[in-house]
């Protein structure tokens, strides 16, 4: 079968939604499909052209997969002018690109906005049918780190009618697939769920005690949050708990790992303190090194964060067999990932004292460190292996592109030869 897939993000972006896009594409390839991807320039999650791309297009073989890249806006995070204008820019680059005759299209959202683009190109006579793969859903994020009803109504319709109008959705979790349907009125039958996968390798790691010694020294106990430092993550709190820590002289020394918007910002609230450590962005092997050095592995949420995501940094924590303290709203869909794997404590969000409380508790039970890294890595095994992942997506979208319902627009010689 000839599949393509439409995302902004995708390798050598090596945190967010590309490595799970870069593994669907190569993975369906070792399945047998043709796989080819139209995805944007590399600037997650620093949000800028960081590999100098020039050009209005550029195409490459990766792994087997035909990777053309369209240019576009470049946001600055969040849900701004200059993030739709992305969105906007990379939604029409992507629409009027070669699709080659495909058998079917798989979006990728976010980019919500650029999915709607691909969608309305699918409704002409004679286009593959379009599905949309769900990572985030923007309407509750609105609500939720915005805090703008307005904007998430507004974006509640417009998300719902993107979905509705695609001919499938696959969702990575059982609560967006509730809201998807619930709310946002799409019917059941055309919503899959698949979660995300753990796509560290980490037989490829690094050394985990030179990089801990890079990077954190002889520090006693080291707690780290890896991935976008964006505004959802609220990495406030763990600046704060860094602060509280140095005034109590605990052992205890925080690491943010990664990029994103707030990052300058962050640097800046936490400079000169001593507890403290900003890593930048790791290639795969320091990486992996990096969660295995760690004592405790960090998920912090914006308090309210409920719906709108299931942090991706999940299914590279729990195979790594540490404990994971989840500072998150208890009735989140992240907390009930985190009690899901028994990987650990989940804690009152925006509270840094309370964070830091949890980190020195684990590092004192060294028992039930433990038996909760035990229990992370052994639900990562059960439930997040690639392998089945990509079983499940081929084998759904192989039902759905040959559906009489999603292909009642197609007919023999309908599409013309597209060519370069």
């Amino acid at each position: 079968m000839k599949i393509l897939i439409i995302g902004v993000n995708y390798a050598p972006e090596i945190s967010g939604i590309a490595p799970y896009t870069t593994a669907m594409a190569e993975g369906l390839v070792a399945q047998g499909h043709q796989v080819n991807v139209i995805t944007g320039i590399p600037h997650y999650p620093q949000w800028s052209n960081y590999t100098n791309f020039s050009g209005l297009t550029r195409v490459d073989v990766i792994n087997g997969v035909r990777v053309r890249r369209v240019r576009h806006l470049i946001g600055s995070g969040g849900m701004g002018l200059s993030r739709i204008l992305q969105e906007v820019t990379f939604g029409l680059g992507a629409a009027v690109s070669p699709w080659h005759k495909p058998d079917v299209v798989l979006c990728v959202s976010p980019a919500l906005i650029s999915t709607g683009i691909q969608v309305l190109r699918g409704l002409i006579p004679g286009q593959p049918p379009v599905q949309v793969w769900v990572q985030d859903l923007y309407s509750n994020g609105a609500r939720e780190i915005g805090g703008s009803n307005v904007k998430g109504r507004i974006l509640q319709r417009i998300e719902g009618s993107i979905l509705k109008a695609s001919s499938g959705v696959l969702v990575i979790h059982d609560r967006f697939r509730r809201h998807v349907v619930d709310d946002l009125g799409v019917d059941p039958e055309k919503v899959c769920v698949s979660r995300n996968w753990s796509h560290i390798d980490i037989s490829l790691a690094a050394d985990p005690v030179a990089v801990r010694a890079k990077y954190f020294g002889d520090a006693p106990v080291v707690a780290i949050h890896t991935g976008n430092m964006g505004a959802k993550q609220y990495l406030e709190n763990i600046v704060e708990a860094a602060r509280v820590a140095e005034q109590r002289g605990s052992d205890v020394v925080f690491g943010l790992v990664g990029n994103g918007s707030r990052r300058e910002a962050l640097e800046e609230l936490g400079q000169g303190v001593k507890n403290l450590v900003f890593v930048p962005s790791l290639d795969d092997a320091e990486y992996a090194a990096m969660l295995q050095c760690a004592d405790v592995l960090l998920v912090n949420e914006k308090p309210g964060l409920r719906e709108s995501a299931v942090p991706s940094k999940l299914t590279s924590y729990f195979i790594q067999g540490k404990p994971v303290v989840a500072a998150t709203e208890t009735d989140s869909a992240t907390s009930d990932e985190v009690r899901a794997a028994g990987a650990g404590p989940v804690i009152t969000p925006g509270d840094p004292a309370a964070l830091l409380d949890a980190v020195e508790d684990l590092a004192r039970s060294a028992d039930r460190a433990e038996q909760y890294g035990a229990s992370a890595r052994r639900f990562a095994e059960e439930n997040l292996a690639a392998e089945s992942a990509v079983e499940r997506v081929s084998t759904w979208l192989t039902q759905l592109a040959t559906s009489p319902r999603t292909r009642r627009g197609l007919r023999s010689g309908d599409n013309t030869k597209e060519t370069e």
